[in-house]
């Protein structure tokens, strides 16, 4: 593969020189490393994918115990670094943009385009993975919580009814009646509810109507 990515450029290669780099092997590949993909990522890609890229270095760095839980990327010295080392100043922007986003909390990639789309539709970044409970306990947690609006949010991927490593033992039918029942409960305390999908993710000003159905309202005009 490593050939193949040589001599025909099947796959989008970028360069960039670097006066020092200490490669890491994966199989045939000499790759940067984690970090410093990342932050190549951060200050190459548009918003969406290096905000997914970001997110998953968050949740690999809380995982060890770098990260806490309500920290992000710019706390951390090797990604500042290597923002600041980049030679355009818009790049570095850019990057420092993502960084400040991301966070270990965000469980999926779904969550992470959804979060780059707040972002370019004008509305805050939501409270991740928010626990409810009422007179009867504990309901669940939410993938994102607005409290200022009292709104609640849910990214619906298949996988979450589909996947049997995500819904476990239950049945597809069982888990759509399961998260019906929670979602019912947390609009019973009196909260706004959206729900969106990758198809809306990728139709921002579909996800910017539910938004606003359920209560949001955006900080600035998009």
């Amino acid at each position: 593969m490593a050939k193949e990515v040589r001599e025909t450029r099947s796959y989008p290669l970028r360069y960039r020189l670097r006066t020092a780099v200490e490669p890491v092997v994966q199989g045939e590949f000499r790759c940067t490393g984690l970090t410093q993909t990342a932050v190549d990522v951060m200050v190459a890609s548009k918003l969406s994918q290096a905000l997914v890229v970001a997110d998953g270095l968050a949740r690999r760095l809380h995982d060890e115990g770098v990260l806490p839980d309500d920290a992000n990327l710019l706390s951390v010295a090797d990604i500042r670094h290597g923002i600041a080392a980049h030679p355009f100043e818009a790049a570095r922007r850019r990057a420092e943009h993502v960084a400040g986003l991301a966070g270990p909390l965000a469980e999926s990639a779904g969550e992470s385009y959804s979060r780059a789309a707040f972002d370019f539709l004008g509305f805050e970044q939501p409270v991740l993975q928010h626990q409810f409970r009422d007179d009867d306990g504990f309901i669940g947690r939410s993938d994102c919580w607005w409290p200022e609006h009292g709104v609640v949010g849910e990214f619906d991927g298949k996988a979450k009814y589909l996947d049997v490593d995500i819904r476990g033992d239950m049945t597809a039918e069982e888990a759509v009646y399961r998260e019906k029942l929670r979602e019912d409960r947390i609009r019973a305390l009196g909260y706004g509810f959206a729900r969106w999908s990758w198809a809306d993710v990728d139709n921002p000003d579909r996800l910017r109507r539910k938004l606003l159905a359920a209560g949001l309202r955006p900080r600035h005009r998009s």
